[in-house]
């Protein structure tokens, strides 16, 4: 801290921790909004209600949408719902509510592994306009500044994706010839704030760098498709009727309470659940942008003897946050990320109690860049490593990735080539082999998080521009 804000270093190159406060609803720190209720459904029996529940979202997205974005609220009274299929939000502006945790209850109530509620359909990227070339040798992580050869048809406002593909070359920088191939891209979605010639800035920091000599990175307009403002409130799910499947032991990965595709700005709030198994309790898929999920819970899982692991917090996509979060369950990957996304992404304030074998958290596979754990406490091991062989091959899982006041049991903490991962003010034993950047460890640091932290530094510079 220096003149109350946070101080960076850098390394040689100009790297630094990112700024990871964009991550939420909004681009972070922005109030969840209230939707009024239009629907009320009545205190459910003992019948399937699948198509009850189905039909009051379903008359809500017929609604307007107001000058927020807001359609209304489905209101479900107290009382267990069952649910023998799945419910859809695909329009904008639906909110699913409920009387309160533990008082309205989604049962799944058919033995059947499926997700139960779903959020949004998949999209697809398009180019709009002109692929622009990155022309700087270097763009370090934590920029928001890069130079492209022209900047013709391109505007302050403009959302834009910085594209940057996979080569072999980096790859075999990494280590991870063999284990990797060339057939995808990081795609960051920014928004441009300033154009100074071939200077161009944008509102959130890349995660990964731009490195010319191994790859060719791009800045294009681009359409997306996703929906907003769909949210799920003050509810709890009971996913144990799955768990009755005959083939559950090979598809418990897929008993899941609910998931986002192509959705941005949205939010789960006050939601608690229990008795599911599989991939990503909490998944905010590869396509989600800007989601926040507060005060929930994700309880005694149904897993099963296979020596892979569920995850109860899988963060995908770009600009999400988990907050005040808690987890209890056997052998999980308590909070994790799966590889391709660009970030930034953040678990903060999140607590995973033992119940039976070990957890552990970190990214799982295949260059998951830009994670923040903030705060995080863990009856396990805390891994930002190179998972090398272990999976499908799923080698350097955490990049440019922090650890911030975690208290694991234990945690480790290796340097990428071409990247770095660090841990501040982590308690816990650190591991041998950790070769990232640590600092203060066995002792917490100020100021408790480094989320609200960089978001009070970034309320502050914004409101001195205005």
């Amino acid at each position: 801290m220096k003149g109350g804000r946070l101080a960076y270093g850098q390394d040689a190159q100009g790297n630094r921790i990112p700024d990871y406060s964009a991550a939420g609803y909004g681009g972070g720190g922005v109030a969840l909004p209230k939707a009024p209720v239009k629907v009320t459904v009545p205190a459910p029996g003992q019948a399937d209600e699948t198509a009850t529940v189905q039909a009051a979202i379903d008359k809500v997205a017929a609604l307007p949408q107001d000058g927020t974005g807001i359609r209304g609220a489905v209101q479900l009274a107290a009382g267990r719902y069952h649910i023998a299929g799945q419910l859809h939000l695909s329009a904008s502006g639906v909110v699913l509510r409920g009387a309160g945790t533990g008082s309205t209850v989604l049962v799944a109530d058919r033995p059947s592994v499926r997700t139960l509620v779903t959020f949004g359909e998949k999209s697809r990227y398009a180019t709009v306009g002109t692929a622009h070339n990155v022309t700087d040798e270097y763009v370090p992580v934590g920029s928001t500044t890069l130079t492209l050869g022209n900047t013709t048809g391109l505007n302050v406002g403009d959302e834009v994706v910085v594209e940057r593909p996979t080569t072999q070359a980096w790859i075999d920088a990494l280590g991870m010839t063999g284990a990797w191939s060339p057939n995808w891209s990081l795609r960051s979605e920014r928004k441009i704030t300033a154009i100074h010639g071939g200077k161009v800035t944008f509102d959130v920091p890349l995660t990964t760098a731009l490195e010319k000599q191994y790859t060719q990175a791009t800045v294009y307009r681009y359409a997306f498709p996703r929906i907003d403002h769909v949210g799920m409130e003050d509810l709890s799910l009971d996913g144990q009727a799955m768990s009755g499947d005959p083939d559950y032991a090979k598809s418990f990965y897929n008993a899941a309470p609910w998931e986002f595709n192509a959705v941005q700005d949205s939010w789960i709030t006050n939601v608690v659940w229990q008795h599911f198994g599989g991939t990503g309790q909490t998944f905010l898929g590869p396509q989600s942008r800007r989601i926040s999920v507060l005060h929930t819970q994700a309880l005694d899982f149904n897993t099963t003897d296979s020596s892979a692991r569920s995850e109860a917090y899988l963060l995908q996509g770009q600009q999400n946050l988990v907050q005040d979060c808690a987890v209890t369950a056997a052998k999980i990957h308590a909070f994790s990320t799966y590889g391709r996304q660009s970030g930034p992404n953040v678990f903060s304030r999140c607590k995973a109690t033992l119940v039976d074998k070990t957890y552990d958290a970190g990214g799982h596979e295949r260059w998951g860049s830009g994670t923040l754990y903030d705060d995080v406490t863990l009856d396990g091991s805390l891994l930002l490593v190179n998972n090398g062989s272990r999976g499908s091959g799923h080698g350097w899982s955490d990049a440019n990735s922090t650890a911030y006041n975690c208290a694991p049991q234990q945690y480790m903490v290796q340097e990428p080539p071409t990247a770095h991962n660090w841990a501040i003010g982590c308690t816990g034993t650190l591991m041998k082999g950790s070769d990232g950047q640590v600092q203060s460890n066995g002792k917490h640091v100020m100021p408790d998080s480094l989320y609200d932290q960089q978001l009070h530094d970034r309320r502050a510079t914004e409101s001195a521009r205005r």
